[in-house]
């Protein structure tokens, strides 16, 4: 079948609509984050575990991707090109070039999504949302970091929007907790 990778900044919904799409006859994958042992030292210390958290991330993402079964149309609340741009943010010299070699040899076996979801939503709502959600280890996010993140994001978007097809949403004019309905049409993918 295919896969659909949903790409947007931390708190834009991507775990919301990824639940809602199973009403699209789609098999969830989600990012357990708290699988990731850098995920607290890196909001402690973001320069010091950058690199370990984001590849951490990537091997994951990787992983649940590879062993799912290639008859079933599966969703991520997460994607590749999301891990790229965290890598724009997070990561510089040799470590960028290398996580973008990974992530490029890593195509190369899974292939591109056959859909990406690219959430947008205004900083201060993502700010709102997190602060709502009460992570302990997000409370140093700033506003400044989600729009760097969605600068990031959004350039990985158009450098890949002429080789897939994406879905661009403004998840802040929706409520994905209340359905997606005909917010997408999935049966074409």
């Amino acid at each position: 079948m295919g896969r659909i990778e949903i790409c947007g900044n931390i708190a834009s919904g991507k775990t919301t609509l990824c639940k809602g799409m199973v009403a699209k006859r789609c098999y969830p994958i989600f990012e357990d984050f708290k699988k990731n042992p850098f995920f607290n030292k890196f909001y402690e210390e973001p320069k010091a575990y950058s690199f370990e958290t984001e590849v951490t991330f990537l091997l994951q993402h990787y992983h649940s991707i590879k062993t799912q079964e290639s008859s079933t149309q599966i969703v991520c609340d997460y994607s590749l090109f999301l891990d790229l741009a965290y890598a724009d943010v997070n990561l510089a010299g040799n470590r960028h070039k290398i996580f973008c070699e990974i992530v490029a040899e890593l195509h190369r076996e899974i292939a591109f999504p056959s859909l990406t979801i690219h959430l947008v939503c205004p900083e201060e709502i993502l700010l709102q949302r997190i602060i709502a959600r009460s992570r302990e280890a997000e409370t140093s996010v700033t506003a400044d970091y989600l729009k760097a993140l969605s600068k990031a994001i959004s350039l990985r978007i158009k450098g890949i929007s002429n080789q897939i097809s994406v879905i661009t949403i403004d998840s802040n004019a929706i409520d994905f907790s209340c359905g997606i309905g005909g917010i997408l049409e999935l049966e074409s993918i």
